[in-house]
């Protein structure tokens, strides 16, 4: 089932999505539909779309390869987008990153279990002249929680003060639990739980 959503910037009345990047969001959507990718949109665009404003210059998309055969997703990744970003460093198996009109694209590509549940629970929005899959305010939450940096954090509690009383809550903790545990690192909890009641003070 898909879920149609328009948000906009309430000060500049325009679809958050920012200029010098829709080219290349709409060159790699197309991609990915054309060849049956599904997908949601993650990061700093879909941040904006859950009505927290923060610049960002690249676009994450995580995408769920089929069979799991990533050998043959990243093949036909860098068949079509032969401009690997991130030369500098080793190719890492489960992102594949390229220049597309001069933006960095990073396809990021699901894991079995939570990263597919991702593109599973994303809804479709309506970013004004067109539509993409967009990840779920409660799985940025996730995603930003077992991340942990100062500006993930930050992240989250912008995203839990905008939808204060409308997440769904347990969702939130039961994946935030499991990345702590498995992580072996118990702040990721710690820091999640102190956000969620700083939240819930200012109702």
């Amino acid at each position: 089932m898909s879920i149609t959503i328009g948000l906009r910037n309430s000060k500049l009345g325009d679809v958050l999505v920012d200029e010098h990047l829709k080219p290349s969001l709409l060159t790699a959507i197309a991609f990915l539909e054309k060849n049956n990718f599904r997908y949601a949109i993650i990061g700093g665009i879909a941040l904006s779309v859950w009505d927290v404003a923060r610049y960002t210059h690249d676009v994450d998309l995580k995408v769920v390869v089929p069979k799991n055969d990533y050998t043959a997703a990243r093949k036909k990744l860098r068949a079509a987008f032969p401009d690997r970003a991130r030369k500098h460093i080793p190719e890492n198996l489960f992102i594949v990153d390229v220049n597309i009109n001069e933006v960095v694209v990073d396809f990021l590509l699901a894991l079995p279990g939570y990263d597919e549940l991702v593109v599973e629970r994303a809804t479709q929005h309506d970013l004004g002249d067109f539509k993409a899959w967009i990840c779920s305010a409660e799985d940025l939450v996730v995603q930003k929680a077992s991340a942990g940096r100062l500006k993930d954090l930050a992240d989250i509690e912008s995203l839990l003060r905008a939808h204060r009383g409308n997440l769904d809550e347990d969702y939130i903790e039961n994946w935030v639990t499991q990345f702590a545990e498995a992580l072996e690192r118990p702040e990721i909890l710690t820091d999640y739980h102190r956000l969620l009641a700083k939240s819930k003070s200012l109702e």
